[in-house]
C-alpha cells in the first residue's frame, strides 16, 4: 500500500511553522507532519471490511488546511482525541478489490465512494446508535472519539485504503471519476442549503423571491449555487469572488449577480438588497436590510463578520466555510438584528419532494439529470508522486486558475 497521511505531532507542527515563516518548503520536509510511504497491504481487520483501489481523488480545502498545519491547537476541535496518524484524501473513487465475509451489500469489482472516515456508530457495528447517527446525520456521531479495536487504514491519496463497507456508495456507471470524486462536495452543499429548512421555511413552494448570497467561489460555493437552483430555482443570488474568471464562472452556474473582492461590499450589498448603509466611521459599517440568506463558504474572520452585518434582519446565516482559529467576532446582529448563524458540516439524510435520501444519492441524481454540472469544475490532473506541485496548484488561485485539483492514480509523474 503507497498512502500519503500526516502524523499528528505537536513537536513537528511547531517546527514546520517556524520554519515556514522563511522557507516554504517546510511543509514538504523530512521534518514536517507529511508523509508519503510504502507500506504492505494490511489484512482485512474484521469481516464486515473491504479494500477499495484508489482510481482518482479530488484535493479538498480542508486537506490543504491539514498539510500547511493551518489550526491554533486551542480550538473546539483539538480537545477531542484524534488518530495521531491522519490519511489525507476523502474525495475519492475506487474499485472494491477484496470484500470480508459479512459483506452483504456489495462485491468485487463495484466502483464506489467514500461516505465518511469510519468512526460512526454504523462503522462500528454498534447496535444502539447514538442520536445523530440515527437520523442519518453520521459526520456528528457522538461515538466518533471512543477507542476502537480497528481503524480504517489509507486514504484517498494513496493507492489502496481498508475500511469498513458501511461507509461506502456505490457509483452509477453513468458517472465518469471526474464527476465521482464530486459527489461528496455536491452532497456538502446539498446540507449546508437543506439546513435553511427548519430555519427560514425556505422550501418550495414559496410565495416570494429570497435574495442569496454566498461568499466564496471555490468548488463549494460553485455548487451551493447550482444547488440553489435546483431547491429554489426563483431566488435571486449574490456570489462574491476573488477574481474575475470566479465571478464569470459563477454567473454560469446560476448566479444572478456577482460581487468582486476589490469592490466596495457595503455599498454593492446596498444596492443590490436596496438595503441602508450606516457608516459613521470607516471601519465600522451597518446595513438595516440586506440579504435574506448568506452561505459563508470561506468562513474566515472577515467573510463571517461581513455576512453578519450583510443579512438582513431575521435573516440566516449558514457557516460552511472551516477556520481552525479564534476569531474576533462581532456577534451583536446575531443580537440586535436576531440574524440566525447556522453551521453546516458534512452530508445527512434529507427528506426532498417527500422522499427520505441521503444527500450523496441526491448527489448523484442530479449530476446524472443534468442539474448539477460539473465539466469546468475539475480544472488540473496529477500524478500522486507530483503531489508537492498538486498542492501549490490547488492554493494557487490566481495565476493557475484552479477549482478542484485532483490526483490520477495510473498516472505517471512528469
Amino acid at each position: 500500500m503507497k498512502t500519503m497521511y500526516l502524523d499528528v505531532s505537536v513537536p513537528r507542527i511547531i517546527l514546520t511553522r517556524a520554519l515556514a515563516r522563511f522557507w516554504r518548503n517546510a511543509y514538504f520536509a523530512r521534518t514536517s507532519c507529511l508523509h508519503l510511504a510504502q507500506f504492505p497491504d494490511p489484512p482485512l481487520p474484521a469481516p464486515a471490511w473491504v479494500r477499495v483501489k484508489n482510481q482518482m481523488c479530488g484535493i479538498c480545502g480542508s486537506d490543504l488546511h491539514q498539510l500547511l498545519v493551518d489550526a491554533d491547537l486551542d480550538v473546539a476541535p483539538v480537545a477531542l482525541p484524534s488518530h495521531r496518524r491522519i490519511y489525507l484524501g476523502h474525495e475519492m473513487v475506487g474499485t472494491i478489490t477484496e470484500a470480508g465475509a459479512d459483506v452483504k451489500n456489495f462485491r468485487v469489482g463495484d466502483r464506489v465512494v467514500r461516505w465518511g472516515r469510519g468512526d460512526d456508530c454504523l462503522a462500528r457495528g454498534l447496535e444502539n446508535l447514538c442520536a445523530a447517527c440515527a437520523r442519518g446525520h453520521r459526520v456528528l456521531c457522538e461515538n466518533a472519539s471512543d477507542a476502537r479495536a480497528h481503524h480504517p487504514i489509507g486514504g484517498g491519496f494513496g493507492d489502496s485504503y481498508i475500511t469498513p463497507a458501511s461507509v461506502l456508495l456505490r457509483v452509477p456507471d453513468a458517472l465518469r471519476d471526474e464527476q465521482a470524486i464530486l459527489i461528496e462536495p455536491a452532497a456538502v452543499a446539498i446540507h449546508a442549503v437543506s439546513r435553511l429548512v427548519n430555519v427560514t421555511g425556505f422550501q418550495k413552494p414559496v410565495t416570494f423571491t429570497k435574495r442569496v448570497l454566498v461568499l466564496g467561489c471555490g468548488v463549494i460555493g460553485f455548487l451551493v449555487i447550482q444547488v440553489l437552483r435546483a431547491m429554489q430555482p426563483d431566488c435571486e443570488i449574490t456570489a462574491l469572488a476573488e477574481f474575475e474568471w470566479q465571478a464569470e464562472l459563477a454567473r454560469e452556474f446560476g448566479a444572478t449577480h456577482t460581487i468582486l473582492v476589490r469592490e466596495n461590499g457595503y455599498q454593492r450589498v446596498a444596492e443590490l438588497t436596496d438595503a441602508k448603509l450606516y457608516a459613521p466611521r470607516a471601519n465600522n459599517k451597518m446595513l438595516l436590510g440586506g440579504f435574506d440568506v448568506t452561505f459563508d463558504v470561506v468562513g474566515n474572520q472577515s467573510t463571517l463578520n461581513n455576512a453578519l452585518r450583510w443579512t438582513r434582519a431575521n435573516g440566516t446565516v449558514v457557516l460552511v466555510g472551516v477556520n481552525l482559529h479564534r476569531m474576533k467576532l462581532d456577534v451583536t446582529p446575531v443580537w440586535y438584528q436576531e440574524v440566525n448563524l447556522v453551521g453546516a458540516v458534512g452530508h445527512d439524510m434529507i427528506t426532498w419532494n417527500d422522499e427520505n435520501i441521503s444527500t450523496f444519492e441526491l448527489a448523484m441524481r442530479w449530476m446524472l439529470d443534468g442539474k448539477i454540472k460539473t465539466e469546468k469544475l475539475v480544472t488540473h490532473r496529477f500524478a500522486l508522486e507530483e503531489y508537492r506541485k498538486a498542492f501549490q496548484v490547488a492554493l494557487d488561485k490566481r495565476s493557475a486558475r484552479s477549482i478542484k485539483v485532483a490526483f490520477e492514480m495510473d498516472r505517471r509523474g512528469n
